[in-house]
């Protein structure tokens, strides 16, 4: 039996749980900027709007490590719930209806969850941060991960020797646009434009022996137990990241896994809402072996399933991580 935690139908203007950013977003090279003014409820529904508007403001430069006054052309918006709503394990869900036309690339409609250590578009809060999942001490976490099980001190009541992070669920990352399955830069993949990515990104990733970019894994190159539906595919295009931080040693720099599959979209997507929804359960202790999980986490559109990342797999690759070991927040 499940109970609602929280429920928006968004019939008022403002809401306690949510915060509208008016900031640059400096990750991605992003082109816009997120301002508050581009979302608004109307008529029972959130609304977030796009534009084409020059905007002028002051920013740090990573390049110099300075303050220094820029622009960009486009406007957009971002809900967080960040140290406001926070979960760990249970179900999301949402009805969207994705903006744009479904053969036009530009936007990057995503909704998705980030541990609450980190914060999206605060750079700095992210470093050594995104998207740790270790729980223990370990060689690679006492250099790379900046809360990690070796420390022996207790401050701002963290429990000692706990690894801390903010892993990353995305219930989807949406690109449009024209080109098709088993075309041009999708040529070895089943899946084309229009699609969603949905992924679990976690740290630290493989080390060695990475599948390349746009092609298939070999034999012991990726996780097991991973398991599509219908439309949907390993997305080949994306295994994760290597992270490298200005001034850092080599030994800080670690990789990110993502573990992502993507699924096929069409123009009904962005012509009506749909039901996207992520199911996460948390692994379950028992005495009888029927009794153990190692756990799951599940994607469905439109109740119909899209992927399952299988907390067995993951933990098989004995990288020393958990799915399940931070509380995820929406973003």
């Amino acid at each position: 039996m499940n109970s609602i935690l929280m429920e928006d139908n968004f019939k008022m203007g403002r809401d306690p749980k949510w915060t509208a950013l008016d900031t640059n977003d400096y990750t991605n090279d992003a082109l816009h900027y997120y301002s508050p003014q581009n979302v608004f409820t109307k008529n029972g529904e959130l609304v977030i709007q796009s534009q084409a508007e020059t905007i002028t403001f002051v920013g740090f430069n990573d390049t110099s490590g300075k303050n220094e006054v820029s622009q960009k052309h486009f406007k957009s918006a971002m809900l967080q719930t960040w140290n406001k709503f926070c979960f760990t394990g249970g179900i999301i869900e949402a009805e969207i209806q994705l903006p744009g036309k479904y053969n036009i690339g530009g936007l990057r409609p995503a909704f998705w969850l980030l541990g609450n250590m980190a914060r999206h578009t605060y750079v700095g809060s992210t470093n050594h941060v995104w998207p740790w999942s270790s729980n223990t001490c370990s060689e690679k976490a006492l250099f790379a991960q900046r809360i990690n099980g070796c420390m022996h001190s207790q401050h701002y009541g963290l429990q000692k020797g706990v690894g801390r992070g903010a892993p990353e669920i995305d219930i989807f990352e949406v690109q449009a646009g024209p080109i098709k399955r088993n075309q041009g830069v999708f040529l070895q993949s089943p899946v084309g434009q229009p699609f969603m990515s949905t992924s679990y990104q976690v740290a630290p990733g493989r080390p060695s022996n990475r599948p390349g970019g746009g092609t298939w894994p070999g034999p012991g190159q990726w996780y097991e137990g991973l398991r599509g539906g219908e439309n949907t595919s390993l997305n080949i295009l994306f295994y994760g990241d290597y992270n490298h931080f200005r001034g850092d040693s080599d030994d800080k720099d670690y990789w990110s896994d993502a573990v992502s599959y993507n699924h096929q979209l069409d123009e009904r997507h962005f012509q009506s809402k749909f039901k996207y929804r992520v199911e996460w359960e948390l692994p379950e202790e028992g005495n009888d072996i029927r009794e153990k999980s190692d756990g799951y986490i599940r994607w469905f559109l439109n109740d119909r399933f899209v992927l399952e990342i299988n907390g067995t797999g993951i933990d098989d690759a004995g990288l020393d991580r958990s799915v399940w070991s931070m509380p995820p927040l929406i973003q």
